[in-house]
C-alpha cells in the first residue's frame, strides 16, 4: 500500500514539474516586450538629410502571448484583411523566427521560417530587418526588408477626436 501511494505521488509530482518546464519553456519562446499589437509606421520628411516625423501606416502585426502572429492590413473605406499568419518564437536575444503559414504579401515564404532580427528602440518602437532569398516567382533577388513598428497603447482616456 505504501508502495503504491509513494509511486502515485511520484507521477504526480513529476506531471507537476513537467508542466512547469513547459510553461517555463512558452515563456522563453515569446518574449513579453514583442506581444501586442504593433502599427506599421515610415518616416516623412521635408529635408532628405534627416528622417523625419514617424506616422503610422494601415497596417498591423498582433503577436499573442502563445506564439501566434497575425498581419493584417486596413483597407480605407472598404474594412480589414488578414494578409498573414502563422508562429513566432524568440530565435536570439535580437531576433524571433516567423513560421508562416499563410501570406499574400509574400507568399514566397510560406511552410518556410523567416528570421526577423530587431532592435527596441524606447520600448514601443521595433525596428526589424528580414533577409528574402526570393521573389514570390522563384527568381533570386536577395534582398533585406526594413520596417518600423510602433506599440498600440491603450490611452489612459477615451480621445474626443476619435472617429468610430
Amino acid at each position: 500500500m505504501k508502495r503504491h501511494f509513494f509511486i502515485s505521488m511520484m507521477a504526480v509530482l513529476l506531471l507537476l514539474g513537467s508542466g512547469k518546464m513547459m510553461a517555463q519553456t512558452a515563456n522563453q519562446t515569446t518574449p513579453v516586450e514583442l506581444n501586442g499589437i504593433w502599427q506599421m509606421c515610415f518616416y516623412v520628411s521635408g529635408d532628405p538629410s534627416i528622417p523625419g516625423e514617424l506616422k503610422p501606416s494601415n497596417s498591423f502585426k498582433i503577436l499573442t502571448n502563445d506564439g501566434q502572429f497575425v498581419n493584417m492590413t486596413v483597407i480605407p473605406n472598404k474594412g480589414a484583411i488578414i494578409i498573414g499568419s502563422g508562429t513566432y518564437r524568440q530565435s536570439a536575444v535580437n531576433a524571433f523566427t516567423e513560421h508562416v503559414e499563410k501570406n499574400l504579401h509574400l507568399p514566397q515564404l510560406v511552410g518556410k521560417d523567416n528570421v526577423l532580427e530587431y532592435e527596441l528602440k524606447g520600448g514601443d518602437v521595433m525596428l526589424v530587418k528580414y533577409f528574402v532569398k526570393k521573389d514570390p516567382e522563384g527568381h533570386e533577388i536577395n534582398s533585406w526588408y526594413y520596417e518600423t513598428w510602433k506599440k498600440v497603447r491603450m490611452p489612459a482616456v477615451y480621445p474626443k477626436d476619435l472617429v468610430r
